[in-house]
């Protein structure tokens, strides 16, 4: 019989955190952690709205413009981080999304690729007797 072997499936579960910055008494502690995927995210939608710095800073007065950079992608980081895709995290959803676009122009039978040109045939029907 097979030995028991560890599952990671409760491992890859739970996000990646940074717990602590810094070493000794100068270090950085966030009790909660911070996830990775949440910086990640905030830096692609802070660069996202650097692009359009020039109409966003004719709108905004020069005092919320820093709030306005550091705050904004930061909380809607951590939205899109804590909602669920049909039941999945953000990750999963996109990558079952991204798969299944590539994917869906391909016919599977029993796990096996059908023939194309056999899918472009026409179709016909006996009479049932």
């Amino acid at each position: 019989m097979r030995a028991e072997s560890y599952s990671y499936r409760k491992f890859f579960n739970y996000p990646l955190k940074i717990w602590k910055i810094g070493k000794g008494e100068k270090s950085l502690v966030f009790s909660k952690g911070v996830e990775i995927r949440q910086i990640l995210l905030a830096f692609f939608l802070f660069g996202i709205l650097f692009l359009f710095r020039g109409s966003i800073n004719a709108i905004l007065p020069t005092a919320l413009q820093l709030a306005f950079y550091a705050m904004l992608p930061w909380m809607i980081a951590g939205a899109i981080c804590r909602s669920r895709l049909d039941g999945k995290r953000l990750d999963r959803f996109f990558i079952g999304y991204f798969r299944y676009l590539h994917n869906k122009r391909f016919s599977y039978s029993s796990y096996k690729p059908v023939y194309q040109p056999q899918m472009k045939k026409v179709q016909s029907y006996e009479r049932f007797q």
